[in-house]
């Protein structure tokens, strides 16, 4: 099967790696000029005129925003198309890899009855920390964020480690403490931490079985590796979000630094935003 993959940012990457074995990813399509003659894993990045010469039996729409999902589909359309399209926005709506992979560790965590509170830095409204504070109802849950989105330090410090970023101060401003509070089913073990990272890290925090890294920006993530490893216990995990992202770059350089400097290998995982896993070992 010929499958052209409508959109080569961070989604469309991934889509590749879904593939099964059989099926030939021909090229990528994208409405940006400026990505036309480049390549994605030896896969061709043209303009979607272009798209009917490939003789596609397949189109994978890969972005994330419904809206303009259903725009692609109707330019397809336009175009002349009419073989089959797989829209990624219904998928995305009802699975979540990244989420099924924090329930299979915490399964792996409670079944080796490992020690230790668990922690999330980069909160934001709190969807992610609910899951962890369900799946670990009997652990404090250390919760890190400013509650006010990106400061200017680290935006400061991203845009000279990673020129191309659009991070911006503020952004993921729209979020509080009472609603991340209000979110969890048992905001009694959650100790919030508000503040910039690592000045609100406190002096007894104790072991850590699971910690989720996702504040988006090298810095905290640097910090975040730094004071959370020590801490793990033998078989501890940090679930790290955006790691191989080309949304957030500085996220991936941030970790490769400390895996090189620790001897450590971040292990890959398939969802949407380029996760990744380090397990510490006893």
């Amino acid at each position: 099967m010929n499958i052209v993959i409508f959109g080569c940012g961070q989604a469309g990457r991934m889509v590749l790696n879904w593939l099964p074995a059989g099926n030939n990813p021909v090229a990528y399509a994208d409405n940006d000029p400026r990505k036309w003659g480049t390549y994605i894993c030896q896969v061709p990045v043209i303009p979607p005129s272009d798209l009917l010469s490939f003789q596609p039996d397949l189109v994978w729409i890969a972005v994330v925003n419904r809206e303009a999902s259903l725009s692609i589909e109707r330019q397809l359309r336009g175009l002349g198309y009419h073989g089959l399209i797989q829209s990624l926005t219904p998928l995305r709506e009802c699975l979540d890899l990244r989420l099924a992979c924090l329930r299979l560790l915490a399964e792996q965590i409670r079944d080796r009855d490992l020690p230790g509170a668990a922690a999330e830095l980069g909160v934001y409204q709190g969807v992610f920390a609910a899951e962890i504070n369900r799946l670990f109802p009997d652990r404090p849950l250390y919760l890190f964020d400013t509650f006010e989105g990106f400061s200017q330090e680290d935006i400061e410090k991203e845009k000279k480690i990673t020129p191309s970023t659009r991070a911006s101060v503020g952004d993921f401003r729209d979020t509080g403490v009472e609603e991340v509070l209000a979110r969890l089913p048992y905001p009694e073990q959650a100790i919030i931490c508000k503040g910039h990272f690592p000045d609100t890290l406190p002096q007894d925090l104790p072991p850590l079985a699971f910690v989720s890294l996702d504040p988006d920006l090298y810095e905290p993530v640097w910090h975040g590796l730094n004071a959370f490893w020590p801490r793990l216990v033998p078989g501890g995990v940090i679930l790290i979000h955006d790691c191989f992202s080309a949304q957030f770059e500085g996220v991936g350089k941030a970790v490769r630094r400390f895996c090189r400097e620790q001897n450590l290998t971040v292990l890959p995982l398939a969802d949407l935003h380029g996760s990744g896993v380090l397990v510490r070992q006893g």
